[in-house]
């Protein structure tokens, strides 16, 4: 039932996927970027002293992805044309991180895990082989998800982090009126010259119709608990 890391890879290709992404708060970003790896949210729930871990909308840790790493294939603010819940920083990783991971498994979700119940089958959860994923992956679902398992925790970026995506909600810290756009671009400027990487920080450029601003202003995604370190 599981699919080599390298069979991964090349189906996704196959499929067109040259990238994989990773949206989180800034705060969590930066911490990943010292350390040079993703971490779960068990993992990052476990240090203590980070505040902003993104709640998920089900019960990860009942169904044993609590420890996980998740990846798009996909920008889902540019495809929603809405603020990622996730975070306002995307990290861009090169697809060949998927091929070159030597600890622990990756596997791909065939159903968000926001949808799953305990009624769930694994076979309606995941792709289940090769020829699955070869038939039934469909690059642009928000479903279909990369996971990286069984790393405890972590995913060393290595060389593959290509760029970083930075939301610019246009707003205000309420008691120092900092900008927020330019206190998360220093502070993960300052988070990449400790981790010893240098990729471009590019302001997110919104399609025509984008609600991120909107999501912003009205708290449906919060820009103090996103921004804030």
């Amino acid at each position: 039932m599981e699919i080599l890391p390298k069979r991964i890879y090349e189906i996704l290709k196959e499929k067109g996927v040259s990238s994989i992404l990773h949206a989180n708060s800034v705060e969590n970003s930066s911490l990943f970027l010292r350390n040079r790896c993703l971490m779960s949210r068990e993992y990052i729930e476990k240090l203590g002293a980070q505040k902003t871990t993104p709640k998920p909308n089900h019960s990860g840790n009942n169904y044993s992805i609590w420890n996980d790493i998740f990846a798009d294939s996909i920008d889902i603010h540019k495809s929603a044309n809405s603020a990622h819940e996730h975070g306002p920083v995307l990290l861009e990783l090169d697809i060949e991180i998927i091929r070159n991971t030597f600890t622990g498994k990756v596997w791909v979700t065939k159903s968000n895990p926001m949808k799953w119940d305990s009624n769930t089958h694994h076979e309606r959860k995941w792709f289940v082989s090769a020829n699955d994923l070869a038939h039934n992956f469909s690059y642009g679902s928000f479903d279909h998800m990369v996971v990286f398992r069984h790393c405890a925790g972590k995913l060393p970026l290595l060389s593959h982090l290509n760029r970083i995506i930075l939301d610019d909600p246009k707003l205000h810290t309420d008691q120092h009126q900092v900008d927020y756009f330019s206190m998360a671009y220093g502070a993960l400027k300052l988070a990449m010259r400790e981790g010893g990487f240098d990729v471009p920080i590019e302001k997110r450029a919104c399609n025509k119709g984008c609600e991120c601003l909107n999501n912003y202003k009205e708290g449906i995604v919060d820009p103090d608990k996103m921004f804030n370190l």
